[in-house]
């Protein structure tokens, strides 16, 4: 078998199995959801899944940075097409990308809610110091020192910023506590842009 195949072979199995992973994390829970139960809907061997996770919890962090890589990637590309048609400066892009992502939430509470449950500090950086991400952080940290800010100050802001919208929007859109999303919307984005400066 040559070594394309056998690549998108493993590819297509690591799909499966990170689909079918999401899919019951997202319909009973990462806790009430084993292993057996992932590989069984994958239509995988057990042994693959340790091939590509040490552990369930390995593969939720996994899934999280990737999709989470996709939807912040479409974002930017967004805000690139946004960028075409109008002048934008750092804050107001800041929002339009906000902007972007609460919509997507606004779509897929299941996706909101995994990650709000599963987010720790480890996969945070994990997340914004690996491939899939760094584009994101480079751009936001660029745009903040431009502006007038340091390197430090802007890695303080974006962890704010990440954390304050990820909680506000999971209260607000999944538990609807202590207010609906669309009356604190304006309050939040007025936050971001206080902590942008």
């Amino acid at each position: 078998m040559g070594n394309a195949k056998l690549l998108e072979k493993k590819r297509l199995k690591m799909n499966k199995l990170y689909d079918a992973a999401y899919e019951l994390f997202t319909l009973k829970g990462v806790h009430n959801t084993i292993i057996d139960d992932i590989v069984k809907h994958a239509g995988v061997a057990k042994g693959t899944f340790y091939l590509y996770c040490k552990d369930k919890y390995d593969l939720v962090d996994k899934i999280i940075i990737r999709k989470s890589s996709v939807v912040l990637n479409r974002a930017m590309e967004s805000l690139a097409e946004k960028r075409k048609k109008e002048s934008l400066d750092f804050q107001q892009s800041v929002i339009f990308f906000a902007d972007y992502l609460i919509n997507y939430f606004q779509k897929d509470t299941k996706f909101l809610e995994l990650i709000f449950k599963n987010l720790s500090w480890e996969l945070y950086e994990k997340a914004f110091d690996g491939e899939e991400l760094k584009a994101t952080r480079d751009a936001f940290i660029k745009n903040f020192v431009l502006s007038g800010g340091s390197r430090a100050e802007a890695h303080h802001r974006l962890y704010v910023i990440v954390v304050m919208v990820g909680s506000v929007c999971y209260n607000s859109i999944v538990l609807k506590k202590p207010y609906e999303f669309k009356d604190i919307k304006e309050e939040l984005y007025r936050d971001i842009e206080r902590i942008l400066g």
